[in-house]
């Protein structure tokens, strides 16, 4: 089963690598992954779009899939090119202008790109949905929103269909969280299968909870916090708190957050990124998640409705 899932992983990878960063905007807080240097962070998101298709990869021969928060859409496109021919993915998320830039850049016949602010979102727009994608989203979002969501979304879905759910595994570090300034609830594999055992949080009758591992990235992660990692989100954090009330702070910071922003992703980059011996250490763990708190770096939880 591992090497299919990294030849998945492999592929999207490929699909990424083609794509262009956009000039026209910067977005600092992750939504643009191929604006990003940070390779292992790229892999991560590749290997959630992997994990995606390995779990449907025995589900009915037409789907329709709806992602929420779709960020620039570059995932998306390099996910839907390897897509079974009988799946259509609607990527969506609330920014026009990463929208706009997606639907210039991104086109294939079984994607396309909507507007949808999570916090609007009504039943009845999941009428046509069999499974709901919800990546790098939750630990954006405090837990009674995350949990009033998941309720919105299944009151939506019809019998039968489901969630896939990503986030980044906290299990490795020994904070408990990184302080990362847009994030709200970062998860361990144990706090993840607390929440959603609660019927208050997760109306689903079913759902697992599995794991991406990699010892590599997550000794890395885990070392790279260590060394000023951790530091920088804190300070980061401080500052948006300070200027949160003023407008025109707010706006000043953004600019020069975006200008250095630009001209890091600029540089060289230092070395060559291993990804043979990256994938080579790439699993995606559906037995016994529970043993592998060490070196796992994301989560993905497949939440279920049942059949009539």
């Amino acid at each position: 089963m591992n090497k299919a899932f990294r030849r998945q992983v492999r592929a999207i990878w490929e699909g990424l690598e083609q794509v262009q960063g956009a000039d026209e905007f910067a977005n600092i807080e992750g939504g643009s992954i191929e604006q990003h240097r940070d390779r292992r962070l790229q892999l991560h998101h590749c290997a959630n779009y992997a994990a995606i298709l390995i779990l449907l990869s025995e589900a009915e021969q037409h789907l329709n899939i709806l992602e929420i928060g779709c960020g620039s859409g570059a995932l998306s496109y390099a996910s839907a090119r390897i897509m079974p021919s009988g799946w259509k993915l609607t990527a969506t998320d609330y920014s026009l202008q990463l929208l706009e830039h997606a639907r210039r850049q991104y086109q294939s016949d079984n994607l396309r790109f909507e507007q949808l602010d999570l916090r609007a979102l009504r039943p009845e727009q999941l009428r046509e949905t069999d499974i709901v994608l919800f990546l790098e989203v939750i630990e954006h979002l405090p837990r009674d929103q995350a949990a009033g969501l998941l309720h919105t979304i299944y009151q939506g879905l019809r019998p039968g269909a489901g969630l896939i759910l990503t986030t980044l595994d906290r299990s490795p570090f020994p904070r408990a969280f990184s302080g990362y300034a847009p994030h709200f609830v970062e998860y361990t594999y144990k706090t993840m299968v607390e929440f959603l055992a609660s019927p208050e949080n997760n109306p689903f009758e079913r759902f697992r909870v599995f794991r991406l591992v990699s010892p590599r990235i997550a000794a890395e992660a885990v070392r790279a916090e260590k060394r000023g990692g951790y530091l920088i989100n804190r300070s980061y954090r401080l500052i948006l708190a300070l200027i949160r009330k003023s407008h025109a702070a707010q706006g000043i910071w953004r600019a020069v957050s975006t200008f250095f922003f630009r001209l890091y992703h600029r540089l060289p980059q230092n070395g060559r990124f291993e990804l043979e011996e990256y994938l080579d250490s790439l699993e995606f763990i559906r037995e016994n998640p529970a043993l592998r708190n060490k070196d796992s770096f994301g989560l993905v939880a497949l939440l279920e409705k049942d059949k009539p």
